[in-house]
């Protein structure tokens, strides 16, 4: 008799249905990637259509300029919220665009697609983007960004990325120009009338027909034997930096005296 006996489990068929599941996963991820990479190309056609109409005054370009035709490399330095601005204007030059692991919202998977679609933006636009999440470590793609950055080409960081504080500079942009001596160039940007989004970085995206500016820094050299003390030091005045160069480009983008910015 068979009654009472154990029924042996069908590791096949489990086995089989596992592999669909995770091949339909796999579909899903392909489908909503290159959904995102068309999205972010509509965006970005959406983008130059906005910059071409923005009155966008530039200070301070030659020492920008003159590092360039010197052939130095450099790494610009933006706060996270204000850093569409720079990177339209500064489209077509050969840039490495770093991202750092990004802080989850309230709702990770929508964070990740948004900092997807900015990815695939970055790239749209000629940028070469070195995603820390890609990397089995956040060291890794640090590493990776040196090795780009020792070979001459220029990069692009966000101070207080990738999760603030806000208007905060953290000791990342600084300890990457002591390992590979380049330059340094912080880049104010202001918007006399933005869309600033619900998030951490208070990130503005401009609206149509409005004045805007953008005030490029002298260049912050970092020496390579600083120690750990200095390197904060230096972080602590790139970030007085960043915030006067966004308070003169307030002043331009908005032609009238402004509350002092706080950190």
């Amino acid at each position: 008799m068979t009654e009472g006996r154990p029924v042996p489990a069908r590791s096949g068929s489990d086995g089989g249905a596992r592999g669909v599941t995770a091949g339909m996963n796999t579909l899903r991820e392909r489908l909503i990637a290159g959904a995102i990479w068309l999205f972010a190309l509509v965006a970005v056609a959406m983008f130059r259509l906005v910059d071409a109409t923005l009155d966008l005054r530039v200070f301070g370009y030659d020492h920008l300029g003159g590092l360039l035709r010197a052939g130095r490399p450099v790494l610009i330095v933006v706060w996270h919220g204000r850093g569409l601005l720079p990177v339209f204007f500064l489209q077509g030059l050969p840039l490495v665009v770093y991202s750092s692991q990004a802080r989850q919202g309230r709702i990770p998977a929508l964070s990740r697609y948004v900092r997807q679609l900015t990815l695939a933006s970055l790239q749209h636009l000629g940028y070469h983007v070195l995603d820390a999440a890609r990397f089995s470590s956040e060291s890794r793609g640090v590493i990776r960004l040196l090795q780009y950055l020792e070979r001459g080409q220029g990069g692009m960081i966000a101070a207080d990325g990738p999760g603030g504080p806000v208007f905060r500079a953290k000791p990342g942009a600084a300890y990457v120009a002591k390992k590979t001596g380049v330059a340094l160039v912080p880049v104010g940007a202001a918007i006399r009338d933005a869309i600033a989004l619900d998030s951490w970085d208070r990130f503005e995206i401009p609206q149509v027909f409005t004045k805007a500016a953008l005030a490029i820094g002298e260049p912050l050299e970092v020496p390579q034997d600083v120690d750990e003390a200095g390197l904060e030091r230096l972080s602590r005045r790139l970030e007085t930096l960043l915030n006067d160069l966004t308070a003169q480009a307030e002043l331009e983008a908005f032609a009238r005296p402004i509350e002092p910015r706080t950190a």
